[in-house]
């Protein structure tokens, strides 16, 4: 009981937690810097909810000949150990990647269909760059109209030497080149193996809804320039494609593609739909109602019956209704012959064509006997 109220915790909280099916694990990600002979323990937490046979253990990728795991199988849920016990050298500098599998075991049986799950937690051992060497990341958030936008910058010394770093960001609309604004960041020494992680939040407040692009570049003797963007949400719902032809004689669905703009979660979405023949109304249906979450693009339906209504075009107006908040779209749509009617259509006019054709040639033949009796007479 203690183990399960502790693994509810790890899945709620934990942002390492990673999961595939019904296999998952915690942490995710650990990372080492390299040292001479470095030994060093690391935990893992196995979670399975449906795996029968347990789960089974391995480890792959790079380094594997310097690392153990305490366990290959587990019955069920269950935590586990693994150890490295590196070299004096490793020669080639940069990432090396541990990969900590966990697969759910199965007996192998023809009749067993289906996937099976599995997952990886992974150990990164760094080893520095000879000299000066940098790697850096940055991440910016989508915001709301009136809003800061927050970033994080990391900057990780890979080097064996020691590096002064200078960082800035700047913001653009996408088609222009002169920037909306500049940040400039202190700069700092960093020492080998140091990791600077700056955060800060812009001032994005007076930008209206849009994407923009967020450059940020790491001066460190070569400069690592970063772009990545971020968009300012406006409180709105769009109405972005729908359905437009429908079959006379039946209850069509009608599905209208929306998508939410703003970077917060919208409820209660959903549409009324009035159908008008030269401004006359002649129906009208509500659809489903939905949420959507920032920024997703989603699909509802309504049912719009035909039975009634001569094959033309028509005009409809969609109204899309979200907290308090209208949005509204006039488009024309079409009602069509069912395919039945129209296959009975081509056959009368297939058949209309071949009977003339048909008619024509026999003219021609009787034609041309007329013609060759009156020259048989004057002969």
């Amino acid at each position: 009981m203690k183990r399960l109220i502790i693994l509810l915790i790890l899945i709620v909280f934990s942002l390492q937690f990673i999961q595939a099916g019904s296999v998952g694990i915690t942490p995710a990600h650990y990372k080492e810097f390299f040292e001479p002979g470095l030994t060093k323990t690391f935990n893992f937490y196995v979670f399975s909810s449906t795996a029968e046979e347990g789960v089974d253990l391995y480890i792959t990728g790079d380094l594997t000949e310097y690392v153990n795991i305490s366990r290959t199988h587990l019955d069920s849920s269950g935590d586990f150990t693994v150890t490295i016990s590196l070299p004096d050298e490793i020669k080639k500098p940069g990432t090396h990647k541990i990969f900590i599998g966990a697969i759910e075991a199965r007996e192998i049986k023809e009749e067993v269909v289906g996937g099976i799950a599995a997952i990886q937690g992974r150990i990164d051992i760094i080893v520095p760059y000879p000299g000066k060497y940098a790697e850096s990341t940055f991440k910016i958030s989508n915001i709301n109209e009136g809003e800061k936008a927050s970033y994080e910058l990391e900057i990780n010394n890979l080097g064996t030497l020691p590096i002064n770093v200078k960082s800035s960001i700047e913001v653009f609309n996408l088609d222009e080149l002169e920037p909306l604004l500049v940040e400039k960041l202190s700069g700092k020494e960093m020492k080998p193996k140091e990791v600077l992680i700056i955060k800060g939040d812009l001032d994005t407040n007076s930008f209206p809804a849009g994407t923009y692009n967020a450059i940020a570049t790491v001066d460190w003797r070569e400069k690592t320039v970063i772009n990545q963007t971020f968009r300012v949400g406006e409180f709105l719902v769009d109405i972005v494609d729908y359905d437009y032809q429908f079959e006379q004689g039946r209850i069509n669905p009608f599905i209208i593609k929306v998508e939410n703009k703003w970077n917060t979660k919208v409820e209660s979405v959903f549409a009324t739909v009035s159908i008008t023949d030269k401004g006359k109304p002649i129906s009208d249906f509500r659809t489903a109602t939905v949420d959507t979450r920032p920024w997703e693009v989603k699909n509802i339906t309504g049912y719009f019956d035909t039975s009634e209504l001569e094959a033309k075009r028509y005009t409809a107006l969609i109204a899309l209704s979200y907290d308090g908040e209208t949005t509204s779209k006039l488009v024309a749509i079409y009602i069509n012959e069912p395919p039945t009617k129209i296959y009975i259509t081509y056959i009368i006019i297939a058949a209309v064509v071949v009977l003339l054709i048909i008619a024509a040639f026999a003219y021609l033949i009787w034609k041309i006997r007329k013609l060759s009796r009156k020259n048989g007479k004057k002969k």
